[in-house]
């Protein structure tokens, strides 16, 4: 029997369509002058500047310097769509979220959306089922609406849809790399990647009384933030202590300005950039839930306060801290963060700088990069691929005075904790503040500092030059290593292992994670 067809009656509201966006970005193509502009950028920024090639050229046997060699080469034959998809290609598949090429104006700030999110839960029998997990209002009708479960994508199993997705993720693990291909078959940031090829998706779905039915929804595109201004990256461009995955944090405030009710707004505005929320669980032993959206805040020292203040309402029992889905941001707050939930003092990561020309001369340069400077100036004789180790800051400095949460903890990661999160995730278990528990075996593994190509520019003005119409690069400058027990092993490619796992439930992806939280407050007690 063929599913009944039925379609939405509005538009997504605060959107384009898809056509009508792509008609203005093929009304003024970039010249052919501006293309080899970037090419040349982007090599000195991966052979000169990037921290992790050596490990990259080794764990997965690419060589993006020969790679955009030969794009330069054959520019002149590309299309515009194809040279921007050819350039993002050859950062993709580092499999390093932090670096990454940054498409121009207009798709700065903007993101394709279809409105609706999916998730994905296993039965006890290990089945797979990809729920609609949340949808906007706009698109609710006949009985598309959440609790729906996909069995078709574009007339392809939808497994096999996620499946696909996924290949094309820059993730490191196939945790994560899955993460990112389902959230991507809703959700993609226009600065990090081309367009979807389609203008719409035609879904086959099953009801929850088991009627099947079909509809059509178009792509969408609209900004980040809806609250910015239209050419706003959503990650600021001059910080030098981020570490972020830029596109998520694009698709997280998209996602916040689509499916977050107004209460949730109303109690995040109290907290800096919407990124903390609190709770207290009700029952015999009540415990807190501190949920970190993201460590996307300008000041350290303000968001350490914002903790301390929310981790003050816990009650003794203990606080569960969910960083799930956490793109990273501020590696400052970050640590500072680990300190007001520690009782003693926090061992933070350390960072080292590659020991090439450019890092050198940016060391001299950049009074900041001074202690780093030694390592590398000798690496000519010591044949070391990294400089020496140094903290970022003192985390204890950052927190100073403030109050500290003395129970016990738990801590939920995700495959899309990532960066500054990972950083996090790393000092809450190499400082024994408690067990990890985690949706995927690990974190998103995401170990650098990030420095944008206009920041660097500041420093190495000869070398950098300007880009055209607001392209621009990320880059991972300074590798992460952990601390503790697991001193100098790299967060990057190897994450945080979580223990113990817990997988999705279908109460966890429709309801309000019940059997997620009451796994980890079993590990309270």
């Amino acid at each position: 029997m063929s599913p009944r067809y039925t379609a939405p009656s509005r538009a997504l509201p605060d959107s384009t369509g898809l056509d009508a966006f792509m008609a203005r970005a093929a009304a003024d193509p970039l010249p052919l002058a501006d293309r080899y502009r970037l090419v040349t950028a982007a090599r000195v920024v991966v052979e000169e500047l990037y921290v992790h090639l050596p490990l990259k050229r080794a764990r997965y046997a690419t060589d993006p310097v020969q790679r955009l060699r030969l794009l330069e080469r054959r520019v002149p034959a590309l299309s515009e769509l194809q040279f921007h998809a050819e350039l993002a290609a050859v950062f993709r598949d580092l499999r390093d979220l932090h670096t990454v090429y940054q498409l121009p104006d207009p798709y700065r700030g903007q993101v394709a959306v279809l409105g609706f999110l999916v998730e994905r839960y296993h039965d006890a029998d290990g089945t797979p089922h990809y729920p609609v997990s949340r949808i906007d209002d706009a698109l609710r009708h006949a009985d598309f609406d959440a609790g729906v479960e996909l069995e078709l994508w574009n007339g392809v199993p939808v497994e096999r849809a996620v499946e696909r997705g996924t290949a094309a993720q820059a993730g490191c693990s196939p945790d994560a790399r899955l993460a990112r291909g389902l959230e991507s078959l809703t959700l993609r940031p226009l600065r990090t990647a081309p367009p979807p090829d389609e203008r719409w998706v035609l879904l086959t779905y099953r009801t929850p009384d088991g009627r099947l039915r079909e509809t059509r929804v178009p792509w969408r595109v609209r900004a980040a933030d809806r609250h910015g201004g239209r050419h706003q990256d959503p990650v600021p461009t001059a910080g030098t202590h981020l570490g972020i995955d830029a596109g998520n944090e694009a698709t997280r405030q998209a996602k916040r300005a689509l499916f977050a009710p107004a209460p949730a707004r109303r109690s995040a505005a109290r907290a800096p950039r919407d990124v903390l929320a609190y709770r207290r669980t009700r029952g015999r032993r009540p415990y807190g839930y501190l949920r970190v959206f993201s460590f996307n805040v300008a000041s350290a020292r303000r968001f350490a306060e914002q903790v301390a203040a929310l981790a003050a309402k816990a009650p003794p029992d203990g606080l569960i801290v969910d960083v799930r889905g956490n793109p990273g941001g501020n590696i400052l707050a970050a640590e500072a963060a680990l300190r007001v939930l520690s009782t003693g003092p926090v061992a933070p990561v350390r960072f080292s700088l590659p020991t090439t020309r450019a890092a050198l001369a940016l060391a001299r340069a950049n009074p900041a990069f001074r202690p780093w400077a030694p390592s590398i100036r000798d690496a000519v004789e010591t044949g070391e691929p990294y400089s020496q180790a140094f903290a970022l800051t003192d985390p204890d400095a950052v927190a100073e005075g403030l109050p500290r949460y003395r129970g016990p903890k738990v801590l939920i990661v995700d495959a899309l904790t990532y960066s500054a999160a990972d950083i996090f995730a790393a000092g809450f278990a190499d400082n024994g503040l408690g067990p990890v528990l985690g949706t995927a075996g690990t974190t998103g593994a995401g170990g650098a500092n990030v420095w944008t190509y206009e920041l660097l520019g500041v420093w190495l003005p000869d070398l950098l030059g300007p880009l055209p119409r607001g392209a621009g690069f990320r880059v991972a400058l300074r590798r992460a290593t952990r601390a503790g027990g697991n001193t100098g092993v790299p967060l990057e490619d190897f994450g945080v292992t979580a223990d113990p796992l817990h997988r999705l439930t279908r109460r966890d992806v429709l309801g309000h994670n019940q059997d997620l939280l009451a796994a980890a407050a079993a590990l309270l007690h």
